[in-house]
């Protein structure tokens, strides 16, 4: 059964093992905020995460799956890992001194069948 996340029909199942699966490596600069939706960017959704904070003095904040709660606190030379789930976006907001990293799996969002193609 399809899940909707952020208006997204997403069928994947994170622990299929006969998914197809890429990695990706996005590196944030410093003192930014950048927000990746993977379906538009990569056409894809993360099935693993992990937000890497490579500022060694200032911390570094994010959010998955939302544009409103609130971000959450990424202490200075940090990570915090996901797993065994569908992420449709990540927002990450960098320190001033220093990178973010953000790598993950993505599995490919499953191309429309002939008949339901325009």
């Amino acid at each position: 059964m399809p899940t909707t996340i952020q208006g997204f029909e997403v069928l994947t199942k994170p622990k299929d093992t006969s998914i197809e699966s890429f990695p990706i490596f996005i590196t944030i600069p410093s003192n930014t905020t950048r927000t990746v939706t993977f379906p538009t960017e990569f056409n894809a959704v993360a099935i693993a995460l992990q937000i890497e904070n490579q500022d060694s003095a200032n911390a570094a904040s994010y959010r998955i799956n939302s544009s409103t709660n609130p971000m959450i606190n990424l202490p200075s030379s940090n990570f915090r890992s996901f797993s065994d789930m569908n992420i449709v976006s990540v927002t990450v907001t960098t320190g001033a001194a220093g990178v973010s990293v953000i790598s993950g799996q993505m599995a490919a969002l499953p191309k429309p069948s002939i008949g339901e193609r325009l």
